[in-house]
């Protein structure tokens, strides 16, 4: 089995999505990010974020964010997103202008 530069966990619970991010969450690899999400979740229920301590993020990641949060507002639901970012991460999205994203 392949070992992934980054994690993407889904859990459908009855009453909201979850869906956990972790590790390289670039570029490089958004394209997989971006259909396994997809493919594991349903769209039609409220949504959790939780970004666990990535090793990087960059904006094709914070546009996936975006879209996530898009699509369940015009399906009349809430995206929560909670994350724990190291003091790098954190100064590089304060410096882009993308802190709002993860409030």
């Amino acid at each position: 089995m392949e070992t992934l530069p980054y994690t993407v966990i889904c859990n459908e619970l009855p009453e909201k999505s979850i869906v956990r991010f972790s590790g390289q969450l670039i570029i490089n690899h958004i394209e997989k990010i971006t259909d396994e999400v997809k493919n594991q979740l349903s769209f039609d229920k409220d949504l959790h974020i939780e970004i666990n301590n990535p090793d990087s993020i960059d904006v094709t990641f914070i546009q996936l964010l975006l879209t996530l949060k898009t699509t369940l507002k015009g399906n009349g639901k809430q995206t929560v997103i909670s994350s724990e970012l190291n003091d790098d991460l954190k100064v590089l999205l304060n410096n882009s202008g993308f802190q709002y994203v993860l409030n």
